[in-house]
């Protein structure tokens, strides 16, 4: 070093004083701006960026086609045999006045048969699990689901929320560029506030879900509930007491009718062959639904009695008195099922945990925007807010959603739906939703169900039992 000129040992001295950290901050921000220049706004790199994209988006398109195209191939032959088992599909469509008998309501809507050959849709959009051959989604769907992204019913009833989060994301913007540094919070009232977001999401939602799945359990149990009174009836009480064994079968086949009646809350007409055994009471039976269903349940308790006094050997035959008495247990649990099934409609989630969270939400998505201006780009900060409120505002709706897991889906089948209108003639919302969504996306087929356990009881009745 003292050979060295001055001038040259004082650059050397300059230089060995540099701090290491700051010659290692240094190298940093090189590389953050050697990093930084693809997102720079030139012409040219914004020009290459676009490219980049409309590439990925054509990637991901002849991706979805060519598995859209392998999986109608592989599942072909089984839709095939599924539709041709059916029968045909009904939807909701206006009614003739003139067409209208005088014993139908002039304010209805019908469910109109349609052919499986017009109503079948190719394509990716439509793709879905078989539910009767016990296919689920799985992991692999994911480019599928991802795609129909914009088909989404949860994206449609949250975008006008979601296109507000977009406005104040861009307000968040244009104050940062003017104001600069004095519109920006901290991060850290997000960060303590959303572990107890999630919380109440979480609570939301699994409510919500408890819900379903006890209702589908209540539907499960009417129906093991109604095969095991056929059975009884048709190989134990039949022998004793036929007439009343008949009446009972036939009452019995009308029961899950008068249910779906009450699940809807009165919104689908009463089924006419579960009416033709109540007396003539519309008006009473839309403001009280659970009446139908509950004078069938008294009218099978009835026939049991009946079946007793028919019988000649009930009074000493021990074993024919104790299948008379498990038959009324069992009818019992009917009732047991309806008044479950009407704690479930009428009863909601808490209406305070739903306001809250509404609240809780719409605040924390209002403010994010100004917690993330300034610590990255615009476009990003649009692209998170976004992102951010479709995940957390969709788990949301998802709770309101099935917060009423009973719906009025279209039937399959001989059976036809009239539904009630309201004042402008639209049909109810429960049954809105049954025509806009498929079974169990978003609850429970009641009218499908219903349809299924009356055509068991009727099978089960007219089972030959003598040979």
């Amino acid at each position: 070093t003292l050979l060295l000129p001055i001038s040259s040992r004082a650059r050397l001295n300059k230089s060995v004083v540099v701090p290491r950290r700051r010659r290692q901050k240094k190298s940093s921000e090189r590389h953050f701006t050697k990093r930084d220049s693809i997102f720079q706004n030139d012409p040219l790199s914004t020009t290459m960026r676009n490219l980049v994209i409309v590439f990925l988006l054509l990637t991901v398109g002849a991706t979805a086609e060519a598995a859209t195209r392998s999986y109608e191939a592989s599942t072909s032959s089984i839709s095939s045999a599924a539709s041709s088992s059916k029968g045909p599909t009904y939807e909701l469509t206006t009614v003739d006045k003139k067409t209208l008998s005088k014993d139908v309501d002039s304010k209805a809507v019908l469910v109109a048969p349609v052919e499986h050959g017009i109503q079948h849709k190719e394509g990716i959009h439509y793709r879905r699990p078989l539910l009767d051959a016990g296919l689920r989604y799985s992991s692999n769907d994911w480019l599928a689901n991802f795609i129909t992204t914009p088909l989404s019913m949860t994206l449609r009833r949250i975008r006008f929320h979601l296109l507000t989060n977009v406005l104040l994301s861009g307000i968040a913007i244009y104050l940062h560029s003017k104001y600069a540094d004095k519109v920006m919070i901290p991060m850290t009232g997000h960060s303590l506030v959303a572990s107890s977001l999630g919380l109440l999401l979480s609570y939301r939602t699994n409510s919500a879900y408890g819900r379903f799945w006890e209702a589908r359990g209540h539907w499960t149990n009417t129906k093991a509930t109604c095969r095991n009174l056929a059975i009884l009836m048709k190989h134990h009480i039949e022998g004793h007491s036929p007439k009343s064994s008949e009446k009972f079968l036939k009452l019995l086949s009308a029961f899950p009718g008068a249910l779906m009646f009450l699940c809807l809350g009165g919104a689908a007409k009463l089924p006419e062959y579960a009416q033709k055994y109540l007396p003539e009471a519309p008006m009473a039976y839309l403001e009280q639904p659970s009446l139908p269903a509950m004078l069938l349940i008294v009218e099978l308790q009835k026939t049991l009695h009946q079946a007793k006094q028919e019988s000649r050997t009930s009074k000493w035959d021990l074993v024919e008195a104790a299948h008379l008495n498990g038959a009324s247990h069992l009818v019992d649990k009917l009732m047991d099922n309806m008044a479950c099934c009407e704690k479930i409609l009428r009863t909601p989630v808490p209406w305070t945990y739903s306001r809250h969270t509404s609240r809780f939400l719409t605040l924390w998505l209002g403010t994010l925007p100004y917690a993330l201006v300034g610590h990255m780009k615009s476009w990003l900060v649009v692209a998170v807010v976004v992102a951010t409120s479709y995940c957390m505002l969709g788990i949301e709706e998802i709770a309101h959603l099935i917060e009423q897991p009973f719906l009025g889906d279209p039937l399959d089948g001989e059976e036809k739906l009239w539904s009630t209108v309201d004042e402008d003639g639209e049909a109810s919302a429960l049954i809105k939703r049954g025509q806009l969504t498929q079974p169990y996306d978003i609850g429970i087929p009641v009218c499908s169900l219903a349809a299924q356990i009356r055509e068991e009881v009727k099978e089960l009745a007219a089972a030959d039992t003598h040979h």
